[in-house]
């Protein structure tokens, strides 16, 4: 069962900075599997699928033979997932969540969804004033 994990971070902006929590799920080896899995079943689907459509089938029905083992690599390579951030924004002052996608690196700009000004999300959270 993959377990939730929170992890700080400095959430900065022109005129100041503050902490929060990164929400992290670790993925078991099992779960790594059924999700790379999943993907490889997907793509070997679709090519089935798309035998049966003329002309299009000359590449699409390779192009999904050949991206189904490339995504179970891809997907089992990765070991946890980033979900978001959340605490409050430095240039408005609320409490707000930053959704993140699987593959963001940290340190990441974006904008706050609330005031829409921009912000930097940072692993140093020791730095921030």
């Amino acid at each position: 069962m993959s377990q939730q994990r929170l992890d700080k971070v400095g959430i900065k902006s022109d005129t100041g900075g503050s902490c929060g929590e990164l929400s992290v799920m670790v993925l078991t080896s099992a779960e790594r599997l059924q999700r790379s899995a999943g993907a490889l079943l997907l793509c070997w689907l679709l090519a089935g699928i798309t035998l049966f459509i003329p002309i299009a089938h000359f590449f699409l029905v390779p192009m999904f033979l050949i991206a189904g083992p490339v995504l179970f690599f891809m997907r089992y390579r990765v070991t946890e997932l980033k979900q978001g951030v959340a605490g409050h924004c430095p240039e408005c002052s609320q409490m707000v969540t930053f959704e993140l996608e699987a593959t963001d690196k940290l340190p990441k700009w974006t904008y706050c969804p609330s005031c829409n000004k921009s912000v930097h999300l940072v692993y140093d959270a020791g730095s921030v004033k």
